[in-house]
């Protein structure tokens, strides 16, 4: 392993220069699925589903094999995704989701990929799951008053979705500021209860199998009435998430309702690519595909337990899923297609992240990033466009899991920082506040080139990796930013 003075010299130089994108400026769109693990599509190497539309855009893309998220929960990496900056840089230090009640979370006049797109003369829309919160001058929100500020304080012009999970409230339809289908003159009083939690005070709750058919509906009509100017689509799936509700029009899949909740997914995908190839927008929009978090792999769970018990890999080959501090719980599927620009049917090991999202779009635009913006944000179009591989687009990403565990990969090694690292209380009224599992009570050490599997901890034979490892981690958590030019 390289020293850590020759680590950190690469690290401040690695920012990479862009290559030049087409002169029009191509629509985007961002598809983020929800607990969709590494290995549940045919491009990352699933056996007996069918994916045919993230296959075409494996096929007419190309496919990354080390795409991270920084936490193994929803909202960190949502957050990070948004903005360019790690989630524990935050008020929220633990690791953990927001509360289904909790404020917007982005803050006010932050940078985010919305209002760096609007700056840019796109018009902008979110669909889906949000889970970022709503409103800021309450600890809890107010259902009974206007969900502002919300997504479009943010940079979207449009909104129309869910606050968080199926499960959690109000149980029914976000537009804009706005519960669809409220009463007049009734109060909206939502009474939690996991996947079965109830509102009053609107004529009716959403169908939670018919979430999916509802939202991609709504992106595809956006896009339809949108399309004259670049636009901006962010569109974030409450698929694969439980409560596993597929359509019923999916069935017969060997993995059960989980393995046809996938093949809506990837139905829904497919809409919005048939919608950009009837308007003849193909050509001109970039789509990144990725997922905010490994999944679920827990026997004991009914839907995903029978699914891996029927032969599914959830995570692939991958150690851990969801909440832990493993690969599987931050590695995700990331598929550009950009065509003319990203190399068609081909496949990078470029270690990239969610964050990078916001930066290589400035990079798109020619436009820098401003003080204070994208902190933890790198340009990887290069890792997008280069013919042959390149030298490393980032060398290191930082990760963490629910219970507030730090992981540092850094070239092919990665370190689970146990010792020594801060401490932080959990949230009780988290759904997982409280520890998901009792890992080692020492610093673990993997090579993930000769061990992806993470099957044999290297830290004992290997203390001055782990060092170093962890000096670096330690100073990237005091500095306030790891992209080298975002202090200056």
């Amino acid at each position: 392993m390289k020293s850590l003075s020759v680590w950190i010299t690469v690290f401040f130089t690695a920012f990479s220069t862009a290559p030049a994108a087409q002169s029009a400026k191509p629509n985007i769109v961002v598809i983020l699925a929800d607990d969709f693990g590494w290995g549940s599509s045919t491009p990352y190497g699933a056996k007996g589903l069918k994916t045919p539309n993230l296959d075409r855009l494996a096929r007419e893309g190309r496919r990354f094999t080390h795409a991270y998220a920084p936490g193994s929960v929803c909202s960190p990496s949502r957050y990070a995704l948004m903005t360019g900056r790690y989630y524990w840089r935050t008020s929220i230090k633990d690791g953990e989701v927001l509360t289904p009640t909790a404020p917007l979370h982005i803050e006010p006049g932050r940078v985010t990929l919305a209002s760096l797109c609007k700056s840019q003369g796109y018009r902008t829309g979110a669909f889906g799951k949000w889970h970022l919160g709503f409103q800021t001058d309450r600890a809890e929100t107010d259902w009974n008053q206007p969900l502002q500020p919300g997504p479009r304080a943010v940079g979207f012009d449009y909104f129309y979705g869910l606050g968080g999970n199926p499960g959690n409230g109000p149980h029914a339809f976000i537009e804009d500021e706005n519960i669809v289908g409220r009463i007049p003159g009734e109060k909206v009083i939502v009474a939690a209860a996991g996947a079965k939690g109830t509102t009053t005070g609107i004529r009716e709750q959403r169908a939670v199998d018919r979430i999916m058919e509802t939202i991609t509906a709504k992106a595809t009509g956006w896009i339809e009435t949108n399309h004259a100017a670049p636009f901006f689509l962010y569109f974030a799936p409450n698929a694969v998430h439980g409560p596993i509700a597929p359509n019923p029009q999916f069935t017969g899949s060997p993995y059960g309702s989980y393995g046809d909740f996938i093949h809506e997914l990837d139905w829904s995908v497919g809409q919005i690519l048939v919608s950009l190839d009837r308007l003849k927008l193909t050509e001109n929009t970039l789509v990144i595909f990725t997922s905010d978090n490994g999944g679920i792999v827990d026997v004991g769970n009914g839907n995903t337990g029978k699914a891996m018990e029927a032969g599914l890999a959830i995570n692939g080959h991958l150690r851990g899923g969801k909440h832990t501090e493993y690969e599987g719980g931050f590695r995700e599927p990331f598929i550009v297609r950009w065509p003319g620009q990203v190399p068609a049917n081909t496949v990078s090991d470029q270690v990239i992240a969610l964050p990078d999202v916001l930066a290589t779009l400035a990079a798109i635009f020619h436009v820098p990033l401003p003080q204070g913006a994208g902190e933890d944000s790198f340009n990887v179009l290069r890792a997008f466009t280069e013919a042959t591989p390149g030298a490393p687009v980032r060398e290191h990403v930082i990760m963490q899991a629910a219970d507030g565990t730090y992981a540092l990969r850094l070239g092919d090694w990665r370190l689970i920082e146990r010792v020594g690292a801060p401490k932080f209380e959990q949230r009780p009224t988290t759904k997982t506040g409280k520890k998901t599992h009792e890992g080692p009570k020492h610093d673990e050490l993997f090579n993930l080139k000769d061990d992806p599997a993470e099957t044999k901890d290297l830290s004992a034979t290997h203390a001055e990796h782990v060092a170093n490892m962890k000096r670096l981690l330690a100073a990237a958590r005091d500095r306030g930013f790891t992209r080298p030019d975002a202090g200056k």
